[in-house]
């Protein structure tokens, strides 16, 4: 009898703690994706800084870009890189991001198909103004959150 008793708070200590577990493990991670986030958009404001061109292909108005390839590789300081002919490191990425892109922190680094990188939209008027969204900002970063779809309230965003 006595042994059903502490089998019986056990398992009611289980029901409250593993929820609050989840919980308080999703909302870590929605912080760490805001805060790269938000070290993102410094980066690329930093290259904005030293070069005053945004990358060859990135200088499109509302569009918007993955932090993966070229990109990602511009930010890591790729010497070969002609938009990047300096070298200079703009961000250090965590040594779990793949090779080729910044994930966010939904990403499982050892399975490729829960890839998903952060999102970059630069003022390419250079009138530091994101029309589409009506932001008065040069460049924004985000992630699709852990729904994984873009434009949802569980976004991680660098300018809220």
């Amino acid at each position: 009898m006595e042994l059903l008793v502490v089998i019986s708070i056990i398992a009611l200590l289980l029901g409250i703690i593993v929820p609050s577990y989840f919980s308080i493990q999703d909302k870590a991670r929605y912080t760490k994706a805001k805060v790269t986030a938000k070290n993102l958009e410094t980066a690329f404001k930093a290259y904005l800084d030293h070069y005053r061109t945004w990358p060859g292909k990135m200088n499109k108005e509302d569009e918007t870009y993955e932090i993966k390839d070229d990109i990602f590789k511009l930010l890591r300081e790729r010497l070969d890189d002609s938009n990047n002919k300096d070298g200079i490191a703009f961000y250090e990425f965590e040594g779990t991001n793949s090779d080729n892109g910044a994930l966010d922190p939904w990403s499982e680094p050892a399975d490729s198909t829960t890839w998903q990188t952060y999102r970059v939209r630069v003022d390419g008027n250079y009138n530091n103004k994101i029309d589409e969204l009506k932001l008065h900002r040069a460049v924004i970063v985000w992630s699709v959150g852990a729904d994984r779809t873009n434009e949802t309230s569980d976004d991680a965003r660098s300018w809220d």
